[in-house]
C-alpha cells in the first residue's frame, strides 16, 4: 500500500497549498511529488522526491539530466512515474528553448547568454551554436553547427558561414559551451575565434562575439567583452 498525498494533513497536501498560494508556494520536491502522486508504505510523495533531489545534490542542472534507469532505482518510483518526471524536464527544456515571439536584439554579451545557454543547458558535450542577426542586431535565425564530446567539438568556419551567406545576414554571433564548468577559453577556442573574425572581415560581415557558456553555473566569457574580437 503506498501513501497517497491525501493522507497528509491538510495545510501539508501540495495540491491543495497550489491551489491556495500559487505553484511559487510549493518546494520543489512539493511539486515533483505532485506529478508522481503517491510514494510508498514507507514514505510518501514528497519524501520520496526529496530523497530524489539528494541525490542530484539539491541540483537542479543535476536534476535535468537524470536518466530514466536513475529513477526506477528508487524503491515507489516505476515505469509510469519515471516517465512522467521525465516527460516535465523535457517540457521545462523546451520552454527555455522557446523562439523569441517578436525579433529580439542582441547588442550585449548578456543578451547573448541568455540567448544560448538555454540551447545548451543540461549537455553533458560540447555544442557550437550560430545566432544570425540583420543590420539592428536582430534576431533572424539560429543553428547548432557542431556536437562533440565532453573534450571538445570540430568547428570549421567555411560551416559558419556556409549558413551566414545563406541567410544573407549582415551579423552573427557564435557560442559553445563548456561542459567541465570552467569558461576560460582554450588556445583551440582563441584560434578559431580569430579565424572566424578574419574571415568575416573579407566577407564585409561582423562577428559581434564568441559566448563561452559555463554549463551548471551563471558565468561565461565574452571574447568582445575581453576585446579579443578585433
Amino acid at each position: 500500500m503506498s501513501i497517497s498525498l491525501k493522507n497528509r494533513s491538510e495545510d501539508s497536501r501540495p495540491r491543495e497549498r497550489l491551489l491556495r498560494n500559487g505553484a511559487a508556494s510549493l518546494s520543489t520536491a512539493e511539486l515533483l511529488a505532485i506529478l508522481i502522486g503517491s510514494g510508498t508504505a514507507e514514505r510518501d510523495a514528497v519524501q520520496l522526491m526529496s530523497e530524489v533531489l539528494t541525490y542530484c545534490h539539491d541540483d537542479l542542472t543535476r536534476l535535468a539530466r537524470i536518466t530514466y534507469d536513475e529513477l526506477t532505482a528508487f524503491k515507489g518510483i516505476g515505469e509510469a512515474k519515471a516517465i512522467t518526471v521525465l516527460a516535465a524536464l523535457e517540457l521545462a527544456r523546451r520552454r527555455m528553448n522557446a523562439k523569441p515571439l517578436r525579433r529580439q536584439e542582441m547588442r550585449t554579451s548578456n543578451d547573448l547568454y541568455d540567448f544560448f545557454r538555454p540551447l545548451m543547458c543540461d549537455k553533458s558535450h560540447e555544442v557550437f551554436w550560430v545566432v544570425l542577426l540583420d543590420n539592428r542586431l536582430q534576431y533572424i535565425d539560429d543553428r547548432c553547427i557542431s556536437q562533440g564530446d565532453v573534450k571538445g567539438t570540430v568547428v570549421e568556419p567555411r560551416m559558419v558561414f556556409n549558413y551566414v551567406v545563406s541567410k544573407q545576414a549582415v551579423a552573427f554571433a557564435v557560442a559553445h559551451n563548456h561542459p567541465s564548468g570552467n569558461p576560460k577559453p582554450s588556445r583551440d577556442d582563441d584560434r578559431l575565434t580569430s579565424r572566424l573574425a578574419n574571415v568575416a572581415r573579407e566577407l564585409g560581415v561582423r562577428l559581434i562575439d564568441h559566448i563561452i557558456v559555463s554549463e551548471g553555473h551563471d558565468r561565461y566569457y565574452s571574447y568582445s567583452d575581453n576585446g579579443n574580437i578585433l
